[in-house]
């Protein structure tokens, strides 16, 4: 109309938009289903090895003890590492556990036996085939657990030969060096001398782990018949109840010594732990692992000798064994359920003691023979 300013409707079509949700077929319209983005798959995880490593180990806590988990959990992070190195030069087709096969297994294993090794006494040396046999029944136990029969198939050809630990020497502490240990602790001012010259001196005497002795409580000592309520023994809760540890002779002076420089640091205090320790807050508790490291280390470095802290329990069997006790009785010390643990991982018959055996059971008869002619 002229004159008229109003200014023309303008209608717009509505486009065919494309629905983003759409009413669930199999409800009453009042659940819906989400159409996922059409792109890119869902990326794999970085770590895909780690990933199923964390709920194999999840898997685990229920049944194992914790330091046994922990262990397992850095010796899967080891094969997790190997396996990315050859992954990077094109020697391992996938790091993820459920599709290993028999050709990255072989990889795998060619690689531990020429890789130098990152740590232990002698870094940058071969792994030793006591280590890539514990490696390999870790990663045995994993892929069965995550479904992967690789190794069970390379088991049926009989051609492959998998790593086998080797019996190795015993470390053992001699009598020289376990003074030269003591005469350093001796050194060492205020109660962490007292605790060092107390370790170095009833551990080798004794034969405790270092959790046993360092959880072990005043009451478990007992000074008139010279034993020790091992109260906290490995596989507590588990396989192991507490029993009670013999105390040699040579331990027997130091623990006094202890015992009277242990009232001195409490002063009228009182505490169950054996080794008590005054924290920050005030609190009184017993001796941390890291503080017992700790203090190992400082003995080690000060005194030149070179030894870790099962190597006191090793010892402890080597001497009662060179003094003549049977290796039954040294098993039953140290809580073992067999001889062979005690035989293979802590005490043997010394081969200068097995030859003089045979000198005696056969000198009758070499005399016999003289005679004869």
């Amino acid at each position: 109309m002229e004159g008229d300013n109003t200014p023309p409707v303008v209608t717009h079509e509505l486009r065919d938009l494309p629905q983003a949700r759409e009413t669930n077929p199999l409800g009453d319209g009042d659940t819906e289903i989400v159409r996922r983005r059409r792109g890119r798959k869902r990326a794999m995880p970085r770590e895909p090895f780690l990933t199923a490593a964390r709920c194999y180990l999840d898997d685990l806590r229920p049944y194992w003890q914790p330091l046994t988990v922990e262990q397992r959990r850095r010796d899967l992070k080891v094969i997790a590492r190997d396996l990315w190195t050859l992954r990077k030069v094109g020697k391992v087709a996938n790091v993820r556990p459920s599709v290993l096969n028999e050709d990255d297994i072989g990889a795998l294993l060619l690689y531990w036996r020429t890789r130098p090794s990152r740590g232990g006494p002698k870094p940058g040396k071969p792994m030793d085939p006591s280590t890539q046999a514990h490696l390999f029944g870790i990663l045995r136990k994993f892929l069965r657990w995550c479904g992967n029969p690789v190794i069970a198939r390379l088991e049926a050809r009989g051609h492959a030969r998998f790593p086998q630990a080797i019996e190795k020497p015993i470390d053992v502490l001699s009598l020289e060096e376990l003074e030269q240990l003591r005469r350093t602790a001796d050194a060492f001012q205020g109660w962490e001398g007292s605790v060092g010259r107390f370790l170095v001196a009833f551990f080798p005497a004794t034969g405790l782990r270092p959790k046993e002795l360092r959880l072990a409580r005043l009451e478990d000592l007992d000074v008139s018949r010279w034993r020790i309520l091992v109260s906290h023994p490995k596989g507590e809760g588990s396989w192991a109840a507490p029993d009670y540890a013999p105390v040699l002779p040579m331990g027997r002076q130091a623990a006094l010594d202890f015992l009277v420089e242990r009232e001195a640091y409490l002063k009228g205090e009182s505490c169950d732990a054996l080794i008590p320790y005054h924290r920050v807050g005030g609190d009184i508790g017993p001796w941390s692992g890291a503080m017992l490291r700790k203090l190992k280390a400082e003995i080690e470095e000060k005194s030149g000798i070179r030894f870790h802290l099962k190597t006191f329990r090793a010892t402890f069997a080597q001497i009662a064994k060179d003094a003549g006790v049977s290796i039954e009785a040294v098993g039953r010390a140290m809580r073992h359920k067999t001889t062979k643990t005690t035989e293979r991982f802590y005490a043997r018959i010394r081969a200068d003691d097995a030859f003089r055996e045979f000198d005696r059971a056969f000198e009758a008869d070499v005399i016999a023979v003289r005679q004869g002619r």
